[in-house]
Parts: C-alpha cells; structure tokens; sequence
C-alpha cells in the first residue's frame, strides 16, 4: 500500500532541506514516536526518517517526493499534542515543522499573531 523509503530517497530528502535536518536513527527519532500523552507503547511508532524543512518551499518539495514514492507523511508541529495527531502510525516521514518557527506579525490592537506552523506558545507571550 504505501511505498519503502530507500537510501536514494533519503539522500533526495537532504539534498532539499541539508544533511543536518534528515534523522534516521532510531535513537534521535525517539521524541518523534510519541506526543505528550502517548508515552505509552501502545500509542508509539516510529517513522522511518524525520524530516525538517525551513520554508514552504521545502515543504512543497518534500511532499512532492512522498506523494511520488506514495510514503505516508505525519505533519508535527511541537509535539505537545495530547490526541496522538503527531504519531507516525504507518511510519515513513515525520515533517517536524520546527524549524518554521518565525513569528510574522503581532496585531495587539486585533488580537491576532500571525506565526509559522513551529512557533510555540510560549515564544509569543
């Protein structure tokens, strides 16, 4: 059903966001397996590679090669979810988007923050 993530996949994926921001090893993917309620074995899988991009555009062109090779992509963002919307259930890539963590505009008049996808809470108040 959903395509195997290969080598050559890998080196594409670092080639689009840098090496430093591709992890395959188990052992860094850890925190990436879970959200904060799942600490649990039951509610815990790892992906295959996590992913970091930087930008829309790298984001786009990650999905692009996910959507090519057909392998199951779990967006996350801070990984504080208590729902488990952040476990990698059918593996393949984790795009972590905390690298997009750029605050854009603070309307206090308005009440609005208009922030990247990796932005957390507390960076704002």
């Amino acid at each position: 059903m959903y395509g195997k993530l290969t080598p050559e996949i890998v080196d594409e994926l670092k080639g689009i966001v840098g090496e430093k921001n591709v992890t395959v090893s188990r052992d860094e993917m850890e925190d990436y397996s879970h959200d904060e309620v799942a600490m649990s074995e039951r509610i815990k899988h790892y992906p295959d590679v996590v992913v970091k991009p930087g930008s829309t555009e790298e984001v786009s062109e990650v999905v692009r090669i996910a959507r090519r090779e057909k392998i199951p992509i779990t967006p996350r963002g801070a990984g504080t979810g208590l729902s488990g919307g952040c476990v990698p259930i059918y593996g393949g890539i984790v795009l972590s988007l905390e690298r997009m963590n750029r605050i854009i505009e603070i309307d206090e008049e308005n009440f609005t923050v208009t922030a990247e996808a990796g932005v957390r809470l507390m960076e704002i108040f």
